[in-house]
């Protein structure tokens, strides 16, 4: 039995013919393009979680009334 240990022997490996300028970037700006909208994705579902937290903590507090904006500013000190 003959165990494989993971080297490639250049005996072994195929010439393949290096990408051109252009192609290389072309690639970078699809990759740019790809991670920007990962971000905006993440962005989007961030605030997708955050709506329904705001909206299970309204639902879960009824009809007791709630603190004006104003009045939360002030208490952390953002006014």
């Amino acid at each position: 039995m003959m165990w494989v240990t993971g080297r490639t022997f250049m005996s072994n490996t195929i010439a393949t013919p290096s990408k051109s300028r252009s192609a290389l970037t072309q690639l970078d700006k699809q990759l740019t393009q790809a991670k920007s909208l990962m971000r905006r994705m993440r962005q989007t579902v961030a605030d997708v979680e955050d709506a329904r937290t705001i909206e299970r903590a309204k639902s879960a507090h009824g009809s007791k009334p709630r603190i004006p904006w104003s009045q939360v500013k002030k208490e952390a000190g953002l006014d």
